[in-house]
């Protein structure tokens, strides 16, 4: 007896041992890649100079503004490739995180709300480009999970389903209104003007649209779920730069009146978007339970 309780504790590392050292492989591999895309973002800043001599804070409001856009979406398209790297052997959460981290950098190096109203720049502008960058964050997520699979905690509605199927889901559709969160959220947030708040407020929305998405359909795999803060934000944007007071931005960011939601420059919530949702939606895994397949949503 005594000699197989030794023979089990002496094999007992050599069964956990492959798995410890290919945790501590994906977390290299996972900081690499994040290190890498975020050179990647910090480089395209580079080429979005503004007539104040900084990075511009938005593509369309920088010198040379065709230049700007083929860079920085030349560069988006490179993080995206290099993250996917990231879907298959971990999942596409992860992948799109770090693709949040490429975001982010760039963001980091951006102007700020007073940069773009002092510039005298049109609000519509910004919000056009949020809106295309949330577009853009729903087709890399698409590509994204294409290439990862559907997460593992969430089985699927239908094993024999496409994968047109599992986005376009009744239910996944249902989730989407979470991303209605994102603005009460950012109100509540967006006290200041500088980057690094206007990214956390913005990653903050993303988080709480995440949990209340996964709340409202568990069983839906979250691809569309990753762009609904940018989108949504971006609409809201769009709405108040045609209704807004007869007072110009920049007086009204210098008396403070400014609405918080216009604080955000498109990067800013691109990123936030990104790396809110894919935050999110690792704390919200013990928050609900997947329903048996036997079940509708």
């Amino acid at each position: 007896m005594q000699e197989a309780s030794e023979t089990n504790h002496s094999t007992a590392p050599q069964i956990t041992a492959p798995a410890a050292e290919s945790s501590v492989l994906r977390t290299v591999v996972l900081c690499i890649v994040i290190i890498i895309v975020a050179l990647v973002g910090v480089f395209a800043s580079r080429f979005c100079v503004s007539p104040r001599g900084a990075a511009s804070p938005a593509l369309l409001v920088a010198t040379q503004p065709m230049l700007a856009i083929a860079a920085v979406l030349v560069a988006m398209i490179i993080a995206l490739l290099i993250t996917l790297t990231l879907a298959k052997p971990i999942n596409a959460v992860v992948s799109l995180f770090a693709l949040g981290c490429a975001f982010a950098a760039y963001a980091m190096q951006t102007g700020t709300i007073s940069d773009f109203v002092f510039l005298g720049a049109n609000m519509k502008l910004a919000a056009a480009e949020t809106i295309v960058w949330g577009v853009f964050i729903m087709l890399a997520a698409m590509i994204t999970f294409r290439v990862g699979g559907a997460l593992v905690d969430v089985p699927a509605h239908d094993r024999d389903g496409t994968f047109a199927g599992e986005i376009f889901h009744k239910r996944a559709m249902l989730s989407l209104l979470a991303g209605l969160a994102a603005i009460p959220i950012l109100l509540f947030t967006m006290v200041g003007a500088s980057k690094g708040q206007a990214i956390g407020a913005c990653a903050i929305a993303g988080v709480i649209t995440a949990v209340i998405g996964r709340m409202i359909a568990p069983r839906a795999q979250p691809i569309l779920l990753f762009a609904m803060p940018a989108l949504v934000i971006g609409v809201a944007q769009l709405v108040l730069a045609f209704t807004g007071a007869a007072v110009s931005p920049d007086i009204a960011f210098v008396n403070g009146t400014l609405s918080p939601i216009r604080v955000p420059m498109p990067m800013d919530i691109a990123a936030g978007s990104l790396l809110g949702v894919a935050i999110g939606l690792g704390w919200s895994k013990g928050l609900v339970k997947p329903q048996p397949s036997s079940m509708q949503d």
